[in-house]
């Protein structure tokens, strides 16, 4: 923990080198055209900014966004932003909390994703030993600092199992695959995308089910990037917020640019954007309960109770047709 933690010091270092530049003679160009990092962005996570290009949501407002930049969970998604040119990421919220606690804090600035749909926990379709959250022995989540290691530690919570669990970090999605097809866990996580691809994995711990709100990823970016260039933060945010909303409406449209970005069929993504829809999974708000559900997470996950979060949400960018309540603790 401490190495990532130092690294993460390192990397906010190297950001102001990336924020110098920005707010040099070429600033207002650097600071309207640049790529966003999304954690596993062949997730559910990038639909939005698929849709926001798609629409032309960002660039109505003035911003360019060029690739969406996958990151591999926890604080990898965060240096990742904060090491490159990548001034605005979408990224785990557990990330967050724990870069801040490093020494290396971040601005929230509008919500993402809200719930915990698509962090399954699944095992070989062939383990018939595991067949519920009571029977998990050996439980892998992605890296540290991230949602799904957060997870491992809430769900057995809210769901009552009191077994013995071996935690282990995989490294990254894929690599938690692996782990599972070695037999050395009996759960990883397993995304929309793979399973919508193979049949020989089954859901043991259905995430969602358990955690109705949960804020799993935010938009995010530095103080001193969004002090410098408060309307593109302004846009970027509104741009969300408009592509949450016509993906309600037109999910037909959103399933084609997910399945062309991912090359899976449109009906596999059809059914997980009508998943993500039926669990509201995106918001360019703030949801109190998701965000209490979250940082209780992180503080059972750290083992402590003072947890600072309040000061990293940042209201001023929000548009004004989205939620904007903080829970009770930062009012």
């Amino acid at each position: 923990m401490m190495k990532s933690r130092t690294a993460l010091i390192a990397g906010a270092a190297a950001a102001a080198l990336v924020l110098s530049a920005c707010g040099g003679s070429g600033g207002a160009t650097d600071a309207t055209a640049f790529d966003i990092a999304v954690s596993n962005a062949s997730e559910p996570y990038s639909i939005p900014w698929l849709v926001g290009k798609d629409q032309g949501f960002f660039e109505k407002r003035g911003v360019s966004i060029g690739e969406i930049v996958p990151g591999k969970g926890g604080g990898t998604t965060v240096r990742n932003m904060l090491s490159g040119d990548l001034p605005i990421a979408d990224v785990g919220f557990t990330s967050v909390l724990e870069s801040s606690e490093a020494g290396a804090p971040l601005a929230i600035v509008g919500g993402a994703t809200q719930s915990v749909y698509g962090l399954d926990f699944y095992a070989l379709d062939s383990n018939t030993r595991v067949r519920s959250i009571t029977d998990i022995g050996k439980w892998a989540y992605t890296n540290p600092q991230s949602v799904t290691q957060a997870l491992t530690h809430i769900l057995p919570e809210v769901a009552g199992a009191t077994q013995p669990i071996e935690r282990t970090s995989s490294g990254g999605v894929g690599e938690g695959v692996a782990l599972l097809e070695a037999g050395d866990v009996d759960v990883a996580v397993v995304p929309p995308s793979v399973v919508a691809k193979t049949d020989k994995f089954r859901v043991v711990v259905s995430s969602a089910d358990h955690l109705k709100k949960f804020q799993q990823s935010v938009i995010t970016t530095t103080p001193e990037f969004a002090e410098r260039n408060p309307d593109t933060v302004k846009a970027v945010v509104a741009g969300y917020a408009d592509a949450v909303a016509f993906i309600r409406e037109n999910p037909d449209r959103a399933a084609q640019l997910y399945a062309d970005y991912i090359d899976i069929d449109v009906a596999h993504a059809a059914a997980i954007v009508d998943k993500a829809i039926q669990y509201d999974n995106w918001s360019a708000g703030f949801d109190p309960a998701a965000i209490e559900q979250a940082v209780e997470a992180q503080r059972m996950v750290m083992d402590r109770t003072d947890l600072e979060f309040c000061g990293l949400f940042r209201k001023e960018f929000l548009p004004g047709n989205v939620p904007a309540t903080l829970p009770a603790e930062c009012e």
